[in-house]
């Protein structure tokens, strides 16, 4: 290789003080430091924003009781989340308001309402109140107690009712002409509520079964004797009790039996339960 060449001549003179000066003026800390600094400031940031309690949502239904005496349903609400109540007559039918709905606490609550649906928008944190709904042809109001959120508690999370479908036990006016009979309905059954939420009970005599046929959106439980089966078909067999809920799912109790029939789109449906 050829030898290297050796470089002579002056070496550049030193950055003037007047060029430090005003490079300390304009960007006092280094690179590093600037990362560093940024870091905490978005640390605060999220510090800030993240709420004190953790929202879990929830969808349930709940049957109103309309005697003297019984305590008011429960809306659980949180800041910057939005609640909607339906409201369904005791075969599952919307049950439309005639009046709008009288809110109580309007500083801590927005209140909206459209057919059988109200929505809550809580404006405060910590806030109670109540709102008042008046149904269609119904001789007593509804009361909703409304809550954002539980003083006396300092738990890291907080369940809301996202939608919470409130079941009035009467025939509503815009109920079916062949309707359920009212006794086969288990308005109070918390057994029978927690199958037809989809969250069965903790129960080892509780198992959910594996079905031939096509009927989309169906499950089924065998419960002892007894099968629950949870579907927005209609089910054509005899069953003993039965619930619905406002989006049109239906639960049905009815003795174990390895052939279930269903109504699809005008045509009946065979399933048969896989039984244990």
């Amino acid at each position: 290789p050829p030898p290297a060449t050796q470089l002579t001549g002056p070496l550049p003179p030193p950055a003037s003080p007047l060029v430090q000066e005003a490079a300390s003026l304009d960007s006092p800390l280094n690179a590093g430091e600037i990362r560093e600094l940024r870091g905490r400031m978005a640390d605060n940031e999220r510090a800030i924003s993240a709420p004190v309690t953790s929202v879990v949502p929830r969808i349930s239904s709940l049957t109103v009781n309309l005697s003297p005496g019984a305590s008011l349903p429960l809306v659980r609400t949180a800041l910057h989340n939005v609640s909607v109540v339906t409201f369904t007559d005791i075969n599952g039918s919307p049950w439309p308001q005639s009046d709008p709905p009288y809110n109580a606490a309007p500083g801590h609550f927005d209140v909206q309402f459209n057919g059988n649906m109200v929505s809550v928008t809580p404006l405060r944190a910590w806030a109670a109140g109540n709102v008042t709904v008046y149904l269609k042809g119904l001789s007593v109001p509804v009361i909703l107690n409304i809550t954002s959120g539980e003083t006396d508690t300092n738990t890291l999370s907080q369940e809301i009712d996202s939608r919470l479908d409130l079941r009035i036990p009467r025939q509503g006016p815009a109920s079916p002409v062949v309707a359920v009979p009212s006794e086969k309905i288990a308005l109070h059954d918390a057994t029978l509520q927690a199958f037809l939420d989809g969250v069965p009970p903790d129960d080892p005599t509780v198992r959910r079964l594996k079905f031939s046929g096509n009927v989309p959106g169906t499950t089924i439980w065998q419960h002892g004797d007894d099968l629950l089966v949870r579907s927005r078909a209609m089910l054509r067999d005899e069953f003993e009790q039965t619930l619905a809920s406002a989006d049109g799912t239906r639960l049905w109790k009815l003795p174990v039996t390895p052939l279930l029939t269903f109504s699809v789109n005008g045509q009946s449906i065979h399933v048969t339960p896989e039984l244990e």
